[in-house]
């Protein structure tokens, strides 16, 4: 679905805010302004949601172990569940992550 923005700072606090009142698990930013990316960052993280940039081709999703483990720990409503055991998921470890693919050059 789109939802009609007055601008990118508008769609980035209307989608950090969905996610923290409603629940979210993760959102996709595509973007190529550094400082708007780092606002990202900090907007999901704020809001409880993982964050992925700039996603372009496959990747895979039960996430690598590093991301995984703390994927849907409880920050936000959509976080009622985890990939790990209750024991790791101590609220010290309410994480919110972003990533993003890596370029290779030849």
């Amino acid at each position: 679905f789109v939802i009609d923005c007055d601008s990118p700072e508008d769609a980035l606090h209307q989608a950090t805010e969905d996610a923290r009142s409603n629940g979210g698990i993760t959102g996709f930013l595509y973007a190529r302004d550094e400082g708007f990316i780092a606002r990202a960052e900090t907007a999901y993280a704020r809001a409880g949601a993982q964050l992925t940039i700039n996603l372009t081709g496959a990747m895979p999703l039960n996430f690598a172990a590093a991301y995984s483990d703390y994927h849907v720990t409880g920050l936000n409503g959509a976080g009622n569940a985890t990939l790990t055991t209750l024991a790791f998921v101590a609220s010290r470890f309410a994480v919110a992550q972003s990533r993003r693919p890596t370029r290779f050059h030849d």
